[in-house]
């Protein structure tokens, strides 16, 4: 009788402590990822515009797209990777760049969201690389 009362109890247990990990590291985990894919797709389709910025190249509406798109992925990117408890030690699961990667990555994107108005192409492309660079994106 008392196996017969274990089983379920184990069950639940079991359930429980699963839910947790997924909930609190799984499903944050993939948002990461998540935000380093849309920011890679953002790279690659504003590149010209970061790559060649100013007005005389671009109208003014293309650049505040532009810059507001790569703002918002600073600010996801550093929101979604805060929301992993010991992201230094999950990332491993997931193989993510590093807290240090991140945020030296979101500093960047925030720097390039104001830089695409100035005529500084060389700064630019340099700050797209090193992006790219600690965010693992594949060329």
């Amino acid at each position: 009788m008392a196996l017969g009362l274990l089983i379920p109890i184990a069950s639940f247990a079991l359930g429980l402590v699963s839910s947790t990990v997924v909930w609190f590291y799984f499903e944050p985990l993939s948002e990461v990822k998540n935000v380093i894919s849309q920011t890679d797709a953002d790279l690659q389709y504003y590149a010209r515009v970061i790559t060649s910025p100013g007005p005389e190249n671009h109208g003014q509406a293309k650049l505040d797209e532009a810059s507001e798109a790569l703002r918002t992925d600073a600010a996801q990117l550093r929101a979604a990777s805060n929301q992993v408890p010991k992201y230094r030690v999950a990332r491993y699961v997931a193989g993510l760049p590093s807290r240090d990667s991140i945020d030296i990555a979101a500093r960047k994107l925030m720097g390039l969201s104001n830089t695409v108005y100035a005529d500084d192409h060389e700064r630019n492309t340099e700050w797209k690389e090193e992006i790219e660079d600690k965010l693992e994106l594949s060329e």
